[in-house]
């Protein structure tokens, strides 16, 4: 246990703090000051900066509930056996549909916000559909499809948005604001962006653990992405578990980005952060597509930006210092899985 779970995280962690150190180092700042912002940012812990009083939970919880459904998105697909580098035109979408559904008038209020968000969810599953029909019924590779996918979201939704789902109160590439019956509440009257988006996060996350590893559907959907021909022998269904999970994928990943429209910008507009899609793949690696474990990635990983988000904006350092950590994180993560399975096999 120690070996195989305890000493590869300690490791992983020792690896992380070097990286830090010598990037921190480099760019010339204190070390113990510039620590001590990072920690400050990370774990929430309030201070004043140059433009006030700081709370950092707000941009820590904000980013975990994305990071969190895009990195399950990842995760779910991956299970299955597919490799779904598409989240990103799938939140695009779906934040889209959101913004569309939270500008309709006659909606009753009480239906407003859930139909936004399913419609959302909804859009960004039909997205991830064609990929893995391609995928399913003609070999072609999921990587090349989705990749395509997201610059189609990109231009598709650019097009949407300037001229079809444009505000007609102004001159912006952006929807109209959407009701306030279609709106999140936040997790706190002084927050921002946080929003109880989180909690619905995190109950998918219990939720997808719960259906991976006790019922058939997760048990039949975890053997095709070990060895589908194998699990083609046994008797599962597995074109019908991949395409499945890469609905399930999309949808995930749609709800996303319904939640950043209900929760946070309550709009869409020209230039929607959608990176979060493919920061969803370090969440999802790092956690070894683990649903329960995806919860702590996604905090690391936000914890982890906005530490450096926090560092920049009191010392000047470069705010790319979190991506690169991340990417040495990775590396290493990969690395540790690539051993395993050479051990294994």
């Amino acid at each position: 246990m120690f070996r195989t779970r305890v000493l590869p995280a300690l490791l992983g962690a020792i690896i992380v703090l070097a990286a830090l150190t010598l990037l921190i180092a480099a760019t010339g700042k204190p070390l113990g000051e510039s620590f001590q912002i990072i920690l400050q940012g990370a774990t929430g812990y309030p201070r004043t900066d140059a433009f006030g009083p700081v709370d950092a939970w707000d941009s820590v919880l904000h980013d975990m509930t994305l990071l969190l459904l895009t990195g399950l998105a990842v995760a779910i697909a991956l299970q299955a056996g597919l490799f779904n580098i598409g989240a990103a035109g799938q939140l695009l979408m779906g934040a889209i549909a959101a913004a569309w559904i939270g500008t309709l008038t006659g909606v009753p209020e009480r239906l407003h916000l859930p139909l936004a968000l399913l419609v959302g969810a909804a859009a960004g599953a039909l997205w991830a559909f064609a990929p893995v029909w391609l995928k399913v019924r003609r070999g072609a590779h999921e990587v090349i499809s989705t990749i395509m996918f997201n610059y189609i979201a990109l231009y598709l939704t650019h097009w949407l948005v300037t001229e079809r789902l444009k505000d007609p109160a102004g001159d912006a590439p952006q929807t109209a604001v959407i009701a306030d019956a279609a709106r999140l509440p936040l997790l706190r009257e002084d927050f921002l962006q946080a929003s109880w988006g989180l909690g619905i996060a995190i109950l998918t996350a219990l939720g997808l653990w719960l259906v991976l590893y006790r019922t058939v559907w997760g048990y039949e959907t975890r053997a095709t992405g070990a060895n589908r021909d194998a699990a083609d022998a046994a008797g599962a269904p597995t074109a019908r578990r991949m395409v499945e999970a890469m609905l399930l994928s999309g949808g995930l990943a749609g709800l996303a980005g319904a939640i950043e429209v209900c929760g946070s910008q309550y709009r869409f507009f020209e230039g929607f952060p959608s990176e979060y899609g493919f920061d969803g793949i370090a969440v999802a690696l790092l956690a070894g597509n683990h649903p329960a474990v995806a919860v702590v990635s996604a905090w690391l990983m936000s914890a982890l930006r906005s530490g450096a988000y926090h560092l920049h904006a009191e010392t000047g350092a470069p705010k790319e210092i979190a991506v690169v950590a991340q990417a040495v994180l990775i590396l290493y993560v990969a690395a540790v899985y690539l051993r395993k399975r050479r051990v294994e096999g």
